[in-house]
């Protein structure tokens, strides 16, 4: 399995000489408000190809042929997904994918839903279609970075920055004032209000499928977009 990008990851099955007999993608996202995971198998992207060329020593690796909705997979629970089978063998191959959920105690969760964000009082994106929620959470702003923002400190240079109020948050950063508004309450039904602790990195740019759902004719570096994780492992090393 290999990261992809965004919430997804390749899952390569190699042969005993390691060339990819088959792979496909699998994307993921919370669902009933972070109680269950709605998992996606589907045909791997262009991506796949320009990262594992020689994956099948340089041939087309064989993927699904449609994607197939597994979920929604509450905590403790499994799905399977039927993949592949070897004619004459009677060998079939599936794979089953199985979903635990921790509940961290430190720290509350964030939740961005039809976020726009304001730089000194004038609106630079916006338009965000997908909710997303997680002990931490953040945003990209193009040609600004990325911002990564907790309801406590949880080191890696986080500064506490900033409040959430409701449906608003606002934060001082590089001396720059931000306010963000969001379509529902950002702390959800945890507390009305809360401290914010922000990281900047002015020089991040996106990379795999964090804007595939967007335009596409439309470079990933020049798209808003807006993400959210329970480890902050998916963005600092």
């Amino acid at each position: 399995m290999a990261r992809a990008g965004g919430n997804s990851f390749y899952r390569i099955i190699r042969d005993q000489n390691q060339l990819a007999v088959y792979a496909y993608q699998l994307v993921f996202d919370l669902s009933g408000n972070g109680s269950a995971v709605m998992a996606t198998a589907q045909p791997y992207d262009n991506q796949f190809v320009e990262r594992f060329p020689y994956a099948d020593a340089g041939k087309p690796t064989p993927t699904l042929s449609a994607p197939a909705a597994l979920g929604p997979i509450t905590s403790g629970h499994s799905a399977r997904i039927d993949l592949f089978s070897i004619p004459g063998m009677g060998l079939e191959v599936s794979e089953t994918i199985s979903v635990r959920i921790d509940h961290p105690s430190r720290g509350g969760s964030l939740r961005f839903s039809g976020l726009n964000v304001f730089l000194n009082g004038k609106q630079v994106a916006g338009g965000q279609q997908q909710s997303v929620s997680g002990r931490f959470a953040m945003f990209y702003v193009p040609r600004h970075g990325a911002y990564f923002f907790a309801t406590s400190d949880p080191g890696h240079g986080f500064l506490k920055s900033g409040t959430i109020s409701g449906d608003r948050m606002s934060f001082t950063i590089d001396n720059d004032q931000y306010d963000a508004y969001a379509g529902s309450p950002i702390l959800g039904t945890q507390a009305p209000s809360g401290d914010l602790w922000v990281l900047h990195d002015p020089d991040y740019r996106p990379g795999g499928s964090w804007t595939a759902h967007r335009d596409s004719n439309v470079s990933p570096t020049d798209q808003f977009f807006a993400a959210a994780s329970d480890s902050l492992s998916w963005w600092l090393k």
